[in-house]
């Protein structure tokens, strides 16, 4: 991550992400997903931004179904791919060089887009490549079964 890139806490699943906050592109409101076919609604809910839209577990497993729950739908851009997930909560934060903490080796997946973590008030989050949580959410492995 960039020390000098600002960073925005997004959270999901009880599950803290620390990115960039220059890789978010909009945030749209999910209250008018409350019902119907949500994956076709989340889709239209990002006017102009057409993206993919994905509600990610705690364990960053790709949920079989668009989380009514969440309030929040984040669009991010990773290079040149934009897509959007389903967030309890966004939030800017003011420190610009966090100390970012190795993560422990039993933690430590190559193929994780989590890294490293810091500590943000009296909350852990996990620091996350905005360009390698899209390659996550694209893998096999991350395409579970995952119930919302």
């Amino acid at each position: 991550m960039n020390a000098a890139a600002g960073y925005a806490l997004i959270c999901f699943d009880s599950l803290n992400l620390l990115i960039d906050q220059h890789a978010i592109v909009s945030l749209e409101n999910m209250v008018t997903l409350q019902d119907g076919e949500d994956e076709m609604k989340a889709s239209e809910v990002i006017e102009g931004n057409a993206c993919e839209v994905h509600s990610l577990t705690a364990h960053l497993g790709v949920a079989n179904k668009i989380d009514t729950r969440c309030r929040y739908i984040v669009v991010l851009q990773a290079d040149e791919q934009r897509f959007g997930i389903t967030v309890d909560s966004v939030q800017s934060l003011l420190i610009q060089d966090p100390t970012l903490h190795s993560l422990p080796v039993c933690m430590s997946l190559s193929e994780s887009p989590i890294k490293a973590y810091v500590q943000v008030e009296e909350r852990i989050a996990f620091c996350c490549d905005v360009g390698a949580l899209w390659c996550h959410i694209n893998s096999s492995e991350s395409r579970h079964e995952y119930s919302t």
